[in-house]
């Protein structure tokens, strides 16, 4: 199982460190190799975040294609079969796009040395939905603790907040 889980990472982090290490500060534009990294890795996790809220769409189409599939094909079966496929490899992807965002999001914060909780609180709200989406994943807990990461990682509201408050702590109002 360890194999498994670190081919992926490592092909995140690695992804993550080429994307943020390779581009050279240019004029001005920022003051330090820690705030430049800082600022792609920014990028990269909001990128990563977009991506893995992609799923926001994925899911009523695709509840509308199995619903459909027997107008749709003419072996409505195997459509439903193979849409069924394209769903799992869809959430792990999600899984893992999600996890990397978190990480990538984390780094950018700690390389941006910026400390105020409105600057921490959307990266709050990313690292609960990946627990909450890990506790599904891995049915771990009890089956109560599972409703409620349900609850909480499929909660729309939580997603727009964790959104406005990355959205507000990068603009601010000036």
């Amino acid at each position: 199982m360890r194999q498994v889980l670190g081919l992926p990472i490592l092909i995140a982090v690695t992804a993550m460190l080429l994307l943020a290490g390779s581009v050279v500060a240019e004029e001005d534009d920022v003051d330090t190799f820690g705030e430049n990294v800082g600022k792609r890795l920014g990028n990269v996790s909001g990128i990563l975040l977009v991506l893995t809220m992609s799923i926001v769409v994925w899911k009523p189409v695709l509840k509308y294609l199995r619903k459909k599939a027997d107008k749709l094909a003419e072996d409505g079966k195997w459509l439903k079969k193979k849409l069924g496929k394209v769903n799992r490899w869809y959430m792990k992807i999600h899984y893992w796009i999600g996890f990397a965002a978190v990480v990538a999001g984390l780094i950018h914060g700690i390389a941006m040395n910026k400390w105020e909780i409105l600057f921490w609180a959307g990266w709050v709200g990313m690292l609960l939905m990946s627990v909450t989406g890990g506790l599904l994943l891995w049915k771990w807990p009890p089956k109560k603790v599972r409703k409620g990461a349900r609850l909480i990682h499929a909660q729309r509201a939580l997603l727009v907040i964790t959104v406005a408050f990355i959205f507000i702590s990068h603009r601010g109002f000036n």
